[in-house]
């Protein structure tokens, strides 16, 4: 080497250790790059330069560093363990073994390849070679060493020779009293023990009454005493009148939020209630906010409902009704959007909410009554005895206050009424009738012929239940309780109340039994006539039903009725036109009628619009579509994003260039919207492929500004490529990348998407960049490889595979080298069978969906286990198996078919757990020709138990598992479906009806 060489070289690697020195690691990694280059004889450089890309999270660059580094000091041990720390780190566990078996074979005495090698075993879950290396470990030089016992032990763990206390499932109650000291109360839905987490929610009339009188029972038993009780918001000043009442104390009216007041003007924190309606995070810092803290702190606060209770930066109110997302409201207060249904993204723009217009008083008057007349139920003193045991972890101001707590007998948690079933059915209360449903509910054949009069009697009398009542008279008797609904709407409308309309038609609107005959149907006509009648509420509820808008489709004039509910309120317009976006067999008449309201006052009906006339395949121009493009017709993101979506409808040679502009947007969502909009426009697969190839030289160009690469824009567009539909548009991406640093992002995004799509060419990609692609490799990455790899080429990275972070992965993994010969992974894989979980279930299913060991006496039993995931596996097993995309060999489905068919008391109970599973998956959402069951389980292995299934359902009274059944027979068998068709076609459920003529044209 000349002196020249060697002193550029000498120099490039002292301003490499500065810039370490100072923290500078990019720097560093580009000079040590350089100098190491000029003169690898730097043994320490190469360590630091691999050290600085480990600090950049850089660990599959370092690798390579450390493979170059040994090519020129190939017996260094400490160069070699530095290799194998990479590649355990990025998932290449073969290389890593190779180093390690090495480093051991030449030092045995030394820990660190010890270590290192344990931690290998444990990634890829080879617990019996991890066992049996860590006891003779410490059995020889390593006794007492206590991190590798402590590891020892968790491997016994893992292998089910040492249990753990199984964790304690607890409800909202427990979790809020555990964490934030605060009394759960639960509302009307719950029976105030397993208290949920409210996402959404509508707070009913019964909610407020039984919230309360929880609250008023907890003051009585705790001695919580009140001088007074103050709202601090407007919503709830119907609470304070009513707990005011209740409690026989004053109500004071505070200081106006905006005049600032000081806090001399407010009442005692010590001895006044300060009452919310909901808080959201911050709630202390506006308005009443600093006053009700200090109310809150002395154990005086009350919240009907926490929002986004983990969030909150002070502490909860000690007092709460319910935990529960962003958006929950109270019956005299209503949100807006709850017209329409809570949304995923909520709204551009604010519905207004809907304000009872009556005075506080008079709405508190609609309760008093209930209030008073509430009885708590048997299991209320277990309520109050949780609390009174955990008082210690109460908020200290709601525990001093609770020092003076009655002495409470224990009392077991019970289901069910107070008194016998009969009597509470016929004269109990809201509540006490509301226990008893539900063993009803779970047992619905106990309904005989007098509960059943009993039943109807209270769904006719107590609008309140109708909403739950409803469901289960449904279930017993549709036709009866069809009859029985509409003669209730079909009234004179001054004999349908007011209070009663809204939830009355929403309930009509999600019937599907209509009777037998045609359409229109006698609910379209009732349904008209509300449209005429009711007020927009009324519309609303209608357009929101299940059935609503489909009943009313069948009408004559329908298209009249669809331009009447666009020109209505904008929550009406609102539902009408997603329900068209959701229906597309209707697109084709009526989308076109959406085009006027592009220029509507209000955000959210344009956005819908948009999505809907997108999907409609309707283009805009761009006169249209202009202004939404540039903002001006509302800035919102979500509203420009619509817009650029559309762009997918032009003509490629005039929306390209557009696209392409608006990838280099700053707003992510913008972004991921031109990106969508090029992979899905072109009226042919060349032409999403030229778009494909401008996302793909994006994301490159991002690549190469390491200011840009872990950042906003390229995880957008990697978000919109994982939703291609076509192996042929990620290959652009793929061929065209060389850099591990953007291929290490794009397997983490991409891997599950590639792999679903199953196309063998991808095996080429996975072997060039076999370090990004195993660095955490999915779930079916190795099934693919078995599939359409090389035992030769592809075993060391289905070997890395078994060591990703999902058991699944690498369980299959495990099963995948099996089937390529490996006895060690075999034996490995059929101990864990019996580990404790979650491997356990991960190898059950490795066991059979990738092996397809035909070990049915395992699988029968796992059915009946006491783990519910275990037999939740059974199910995921069946349909892969069988009606999956990679079924297994016919001999293992015909084997367990006559494994099950040898016991006919077997047979029974499989017929019965597979048709409750297929009903599981039943979506209450109906659309037309849309399947959710896999009845391919039940038909090939039990055919006469499909057979007695499909004469059940189809010939019997129909029922939502029909309309499914009927759609798969049109797909696997239609000879079979036609005729049932022909019968079906005047069937009295709605949809069953539509499945039928659709399958008759």
């Amino acid at each position: 080497m000349s002196e020249f060489r060697r002193r550029k070289a000498h120099e490039r690697l002292r301003d490499a250790r500065a810039a370490l020195a100072r923290g500078d690691h990019e720097a560093a990694a580009d000079a040590f790059a350089a100098g190491l280059r000029l003169d690898p004889s730097d043994r320490a450089g190469w360590e630091l330069w691999a050290h600085v890309l480990e600090q950049q999270g850089k660990m599959i660059e370092a690798g390579r560093v450390l493979v170059e580094a040994l090519e020129h000091h190939g017996d260094d041990p400490t160069l070699q363990l530095s290799l194998a720390h990479a590649h355990i780190e990025t998932g290449q566990f073969a290389g890593a073994k190779t180093v390690l078996d090495q480093l051991r074979a030449r030092w045995p005495e030394q820990r660190p390849p010890l270590a290192y090698l344990a931690r290998m075993l444990r990634d890829i879950r080879a617990y019996t070679s991890l066992r049996a290396l860590l006891e003779q470990a410490l059995a020889g030089p390593f006794a007492g060493d206590a991190e590798l016992a402590g590891l020892l032990d968790a491997c016994l763990t893992w292998q089910g020779e040492r249990s753990e206390p199984a964790p304690v499932l607890a409800s909202m109650r427990e979790l809020l009293l555990m964490e934030h000291g605060a009394v759960l109360l639960g509302t009307g839905h719950d029976d105030g023990l397993t208290i949920p987490w409210y996402s959404t929610y509508l707070c009913t009339n019964y909610d407020v009454v039984a919230t309360c009188a929880r609250l008023l029972g907890f003051s009585a038993y705790f001695d919580w005493r009140w001088s007074a009780v103050a709202a601090i918001d407007p919503a709830a000043q119907v609470l304070a009148l009513l707990l005011a009442d209740a409690l026989e104390v004053d109500r004071i009216e505070l200081p106006p939020a905006e005049a600032e007041a000081e806090a001399e003007a407010y009442p005692d924190p010590e001895t006044t209630l300060a009452l919310a309606s909901f808080v959201a995070p911050g709630w202390s810092q506006g308005g009443h906010g600093p006053w009700a803290r200090r109310c809150a702190a002395a154990g005086n606060m009350f919240a009907f409902g926490a929002l986004n209770y983990a969030a909150h930066p002070e502490p909860l109110p000690p007092l709460l009704g319910l935990a529960a997302g962003e958006r929950v409201c109270l019956p005299w207060w209503r949100l807006g959007e709850a017209r329409i249904g809570f949304a995923r993204f909520g709204l551009i723009d604010d519905l207004p909410p809907e304000i009872d217009a009556r005075s506080p008083e008079d709405i508190a008057d609609d309760y008093r009554r209930a209030l008073a007349e509430f009885e708590p139920g048997p299991n209320f003193v277990a309520q109050l005895r949780h609390v009174l045991e955990h008082r210690h972890q109460l908020q200290p101001g709601l525990r001093r206050r609770s020092d003076f707590a009655r002495i409470l007998p224990r009392v077991e948690p019970r289901a069910g009424p107070s008194r016998e079933l009969p009597d509470a059915l016929a004269r109990g209360d809201m509540a006490e009738f509301l226990r008893a449903l539900g063993p009803l509910e779970r047992e619905p054949e106990r309904i005989g012929a007098p509960e059943l009069r009993m039943l109807e009697a209270r769904f006719v009398d107590a609008p309140g239940v109708r909403s739950r009542l409803s469901d289960l008279l449904y279930r017993v008797a549709p036709a009866r309780f069809s009859t029985l609904l509409h003669e209730l709407v079909a009234r004179p409308a001054d004999e349908v109340p007011w209070p009663e309309r809204d939830g009355l038609l929403h309930l009509y609107g999600c019937n599907p039994w209509t009777g037998a005959g045609g359409d229109p149907s006698p609910a379209s006509a009732q349904l008209q006539r509300w449209l005429e009648l009711g007020a927009m509420t009324n519309r609303s509820e209608i357009v929101q039903s299940k059935y609503g808008l489909h009943h009313l489709a069948e009408a004559e004039d329908f298209a009249r009725i669809f331009a009447q509910l666009l020109a209505d309120a904008p929550a009406i317009a609102l539902g009408t036109i997603r329900w068209l976006h959701d229906n597309p067999h209707l697109h084709g008449p009526h989308a076109p009628s959406l085009l006027p309201l592009l220029d509507h006052d209000h955000a959210d009906v344009v956005f819908e619009t948009l999505q809907c006339t997108r999907v409609a395949k309707l283009p805009l121009s761009a006169t249209q579509l202009e202004p939404i493009l540039l903002g001006h017709r509302h800035p919102h993101p979500r509203m420009i994003s619509a817009a650029v979506e559309h762009l997918e409808l032009w003509p490629i040679a005039e929306a390209h260039p557009r696209l392409a502009e608006l990838l280099r947007a700053d707003e992510p969502t913008i972004v991921w919207a031109a990106a969508r909009s090029l992979l899905r426009g072109g009226e042919s697969l060349d032409e999403r492929v030229a778009g494909a190839e401008l996302v793909a030289a994006r994301i490159l160009e991002l690549d190469a500004d390491t200011r840009e690469a872990g950042g906003g824009p390229i995880r957008q567009l990697l978000r919109a490529l994982a939703s291609a539909d076509d192996y042929a548009l990620f290959e652009p991406l793929l061929r065209a990348s060389e850099s591990a640093s953007i291929m290490k992002i794009v397997a983490a995004a991409l891997t599950p998407a590639l792999l679903e799509l199953d196309d063998p060419h991808l095996v080429v990609h996975l072997r060039r960049f076999r370090d990004a692609f195993g660095l955490d490799p999915p779930f079916g990455y190795a099934s693919f490889l078995v599939r359409h790899g090389d035992p030769e080429l592809d075993r060391d990275a289905v070997f890395g595979a078994q060591g990703a972070t999902e058991p699944r992965a690498g369980y299959e993994a495990k099963a995948a080298l099996a089937r390529w010969g490996d006895a060690d992974a075999r034996a490995e894989l059929e101990r864990a069978l019996d580990y404790a979980p979650p491997a356990r279930e991960a190898a059950f299913e490795a066991w059979l969906c990738v092996l397809h060991e035909p070990d049915y006496p395992r699988l029968d039993a796992a059915r009946t286990d006491d783990d519910p995931e275990l037999v939740a596996r059974v199910w995921t097993v069946l349909c892969a198996n069988i009606g999956g995309a990679h079924p297994a060999p016919r001999g293992w489905i015909e084997g367990l078919s006559a494994y099950l068919r040898e016991s006919p008391a077997r047979e029974a109970a499989w017929a019965s757990s597979i048709e409750q599973q297929l009903r599981a998956q039943i979506t209450s959402k109906f659309v037309v020709g849309a399947q959710s069951a896999s009845f391919a389980v039940l038909a090939e292995l039990l055919p006469k138990h499909f057979d007695n299934l499909v004469e059940r359902s189809l010939g019997g009274t129909p029922e939502r598992l029909s309309v499914d059944l009927l759609e798969w027979l049109g797909e696997h068998r239609n000879d079979a479906a036609r005729a049932w068709a022909q019968r079906l076609v005047s069937s009295p459920h709605w949809g069953v009806r539509q499945s039928a003529r659709r399958l008759l044209c």
